[in-house]
C-alpha cells in the first residue's frame, strides 16, 4: 500500500478518535502508550509491513497522535 493510501485511511480514523474519544483518562494515558510505543515501533520494525502497512510510517502518526491527545487531554472537561 502507498504512503498516500495509508495516510488517506489513517487520517480520518485519528480525526474521528480524536473527536469522540472524551473521558479525560483514557485521552491521558492513550496518549501517553502511544508516545511511548510510537518509537519503540518506528526502531524495531522500521521497514516491516503488517497487513500492508508500513510500521515506520505508522509510528510516526502514533507518535503525533498520541502528542495531541496528551496535550489536548481536557479538551471535554466542563469550565469551571
Amino acid at each position: 500500500m502507498s504512503d498516500c493510501t495509508q495516510f488517506i485511511l489513517l487520517l480520518p480514523l485519528f480525526a474521528l478518535l480524536d473527536r469522540f474519544l472524551k473521558p479525560y483518562p483514557l485521552r491521558k494515558w492513550l496518549g501517553l502508550s502511544l508516545t511511548v510505543v510510537g518509537p519503540v515501533v518506528g526502531f524495531l520494525g522500521s521497514q516491516t509491513h503488517v497487513l500492508g502497512f508500513d510500521l515506520g510510517l505508522l509510528s510516526i502518526f502514533c507518535i503525533s497522535f498520541g502528542i495531541g491527545l496528551f496535550r489536548r487531554r481536557r479538551r471535554f472537561d466542563l469550565a469551571d
